[in-house]
């Protein structure tokens, strides 16, 4: 598979653009998973131009609309699947990035409390050793001040910083689900032409 991205920026009042790219196949087959059985319409995408269309599209977020352009030899009759097997595919990644997303999220709350009591155990077992022993050994005492904080440092960090990429990946796939397909059938090497030209259909197949 041949693909060649670019973008065209296109302004609308006070709107934000558009973003276009490109993909250029010998056979539209080329962008569905051969190893999937389930038909065209809602099949995966071929991972290759899968991983394209997502790291051409994840560097033109402030586009308003995002449109594919998919410029195609062969395989004339799958134009019209190929635009609700992208939204299936998106939308598919989307309920499992925000099923993640929450799960890593409700982790990261019961980490907090289990660090929290941890931290709590910790500071009121150096005040009993305080009171008992009158001073704590500074290895003790400095230990139980380290083993207070790292209980808090991890499930701090899942819910910090952990569930970002996860929320960017989750948007990225909703976006992705709505996006705009046209099939060009290109003329082939032959000299011919191939019979249609234009939009895939975002009608779902029976």
């Amino acid at each position: 598979m041949r693909a060649v991205a670019h973008s065209i920026w296109q302004r609308h009042g006070a709107q934000r653009g558009s973003a276009t790219v490109r993909i250029h196949v010998r056979s539209l087959a080329q962008m569905f998973n051969s190893l999937d059985p389930s038909p065209f319409w809602d099949r995966d995408l071929d991972r290759g131009a899968a991983e394209f269309i997502e790291e051409e599209f994840s560097e033109k977020l402030s586009a308003h609309a995002w449109h594919l352009h998919v410029h195609t030899l062969e395989g004339a009759e799958l134009a019209a699947d190929l635009q609700p097997a992208i939204e299936h595919y998106y939308d598919r990644l989307a309920a499992s990035t925000r099923l993640k997303l929450r799960e890593n999220l409700r982790a990261g709350e019961l980490g907090l409390l289990a660090g929290l009591s941890i931290f709590l155990l910790c500071m009121t077992t150096r005040q009993v050793l305080a009171g008992v022993l009158h001073g704590v050994p500074r290895i003790l005492d400095e230990g139980l001040i380290i083993l207070a904080w790292l209980a808090m440092w991890r499930p701090t960090e899942a819910l910090a910083y952990e569930w970002v990429p996860l929320y960017r990946r989750r948007r990225l796939y909703e976006r992705l689900a709505g996006i705009r397909v046209t099939v060009h059938c290109d003329a082939s090497p032959s000299g011919g032409t191939a019979p249609e030209t234009g939009r895939a259909a975002a009608a779902h197949h029976a």
